[in-house]
């Protein structure tokens, strides 16, 4: 039957006599609003009614196909869908038709007058639900995403006891939409991972399942941030609690940076520049895209911004930008700046979340840097290339000038290279191999201590057993701990599992 071509060339003729001074072409320019006649599946150049569509498509936008992309022009429609075609053309017109156009207009309007009210109210009924849900519904779009650590580890040093030891450490994020493009994350975190007491209590072998995950078993508020766009180019991130720099910074390295899930490295070194864990907390961030290649980041986070006496400007803080460059498809460059205060008792690199316990660095930095009040700036550059599908290289170094209030000035050094080797074995297997220095104290004031590099060599091989569950074996060594070479080093075996779901 050739019902729904008729009717199509019947309204082509229609149109295109009584609406001549109607706009004759859409602008080239703008996206059209319906699906065009050369990519509808059953219509081609050759079929009898083919030009009388395209020309309809063209002068009117306003042929819709069905969501498989095709028309069933054989198909025969209703006085419903006749109505609510000649609705759609009819919408399509901008400018005032004539007295004698808008009279023939009437007519066809009266001939379908029943059915384009049942139409519209249909459609006006629908408005109505929709706005109804989107007043008394909270959360439009809420996930549930986990990931649970179970790891079997020891850190050995000779003349230290240190027992193989099972711990755990469980993250529920719900992440909340309600615009379908800002996200709100909650995050509950619950664990047993100590990390171990080593080195005058080093931070130097801190795992990503120890970051945050020494609980009692209890769960906590982890993180509250929520990301909302400003626009298409920038998006604006708020955070009660759990802010860090590194999320409004991409690194450049992309297959190591996993907030310290547990799903990538070992050691929580790895993950990221140390600058990084300079200063944490309570603060407000944002991101800009310059060009597709280029990306802008700059944040500020204070650790006792819930102290009515000190709130979110008269405390401790830490502020920086961060600039990613990919300047082509396979090498990346980024640089960070952080310039931070912080009182008496709170530096240290840990994010500024747990001011006593640091999550990378030696204690020699953490702990002399802690009895002052100290202005720092830090300076990082981290750069990755990935020659290969399945390899690439990675580095980066991170330099702090330190300044002690009253007492002098310092400098903390920090670098690595790692060498990564995507879907190594299978698919979505991962190795990787570290070599850097942690966060060491070099020359500082007057005071007399160990200067010795504290050399940190990780190697770990995460493979893939099915979707939502992996194994990483690995080790870890670390050389003159605490930048002390009388400091015996420290070994640690690692056997980690994940679920993610």
């Amino acid at each position: 039957m050739r019902y729904y071509y008729l009717f199509w060339i019947t309204l082509n003729v229609t149109l295109l006599t009584i609406l001549s001074s109607a706009q004759a072409q859409a602008d080239s320019s703008i996206p059209s609003p319906v699906t065009p006649v050369v990519e509808l599946e059953d219509i081609h150049p050759t079929d009898w009614a083919f030009n009388s569509l395209q020309q309809l498509h063209e002068r009117y936008q306003c042929l819709q196909g069905y969501p498989d992309q095709t028309f069933r022009g054989e198909q025969p429609i209703t006085r419903y869908e006749f109505a609510a075609l000649l609705n759609r053309c009819l919408s399509q017109l901008e400018e005032t038709p004539t007295a004698e156009e808008e009279a023939m207009i009437e007519r066809l309007e009266t001939e379908f007058i029943r059915e384009l009210a049942v139409m519209r109210g249909r459609v006006d009924a629908a408005t109505a639900r929709v706005r109804e849900l989107e007043v008394t519904q909270f959360s439009p779009h809420t996930q549930l995403r986990g990931v649970v650590n179970l790891v079997l580890t020891n850190s050995s040093q000779a003349g230290e006891n240190q027992e193989t030891v099972l711990q755990g450490r469980t993250r529920l994020n719900f992440e909340s939409s309600f615009t379908g493009r800002d996200r709100l994350l909650t995050r509950l975190t619950a664990g047993n991972s100590i990390t171990p007491d080593l080195a005058s209590g080093s931070g130097e072998f801190t795992q990503t399942h120890q970051w945050r995950g020494n609980s009692d078993n209890d769960f906590f508020l982890d993180k509250l941030t929520y990301r909302f766009p400003l626009s298409d180019q920038t998006l604006a991130m708020i955070s009660i609690t759990g802010g860090e720099h590194r999320d409004y910074q991409m690194a450049a390295n992309p297959f190591f940076e996993d907030g310290n899930a547990g799903t990538t490295t070992l050691s929580t070194f790895a993950q990221r520049n140390p600058i990084l864990n300079l200063g944490g907390g309570t603060g407000i961030a944002f991101s800009q895209e310059i060009t597709p290649s280029v990306s802008f980041g700059a944040g500020y986070y204070t650790p006792e911004a819930n102290d009515p006496e000190k709130a979110l400007f008269n405390s401790s803080y830490s502020t920086g930008v961060g600039l990613t460059w990919d300047a082509r498809e396979n090498l990346a460059f980024s640089f960070n700046y952080l310039h931070s205060y912080f009182e008496q008792g709170d530096f240290g690199f840990n994010d500024g979340l747990d001011l006593t316990s640091p999550v990378v660095g030696t204690a020699i930095a953490n702990e002399t840097l802690r009895q002052f009040p100290i202005v720092s700036n830090a300076y990082g550059l981290e750069l990755f290339w990935q020659p290969q599908e399945k390899f690439g290289i990675g580095g980066q170094v991170g330099y702090t000038d330190i300044k002690a209030l009253d007492h002098g000035d310092g400098e903390i050094w920090n670098y690595s290279l790692s060498l990564v080797f995507p879907d190594l074995g299978q698919e979505n297997n991962l190795g990787g191999i570290i070599i850097g220095a942690q966060p060491y104290l070099g020359n500082f004031i007057a005071q007399n201590f160990p200067k010795a590099t504290p050399w940190h060599l990780e190697g770990f091989y995460q493979w893939q057993v099915t979707d939502n569950v992996s194994l990483t074996p690995g080790l870890i060594w670390n050389i003159n701990p605490n930048q002390d070479e009388t400091e015996a080093d420290v070994i640690t075996s690692v056997m980690r599992m994940t679920i993610s779901f």
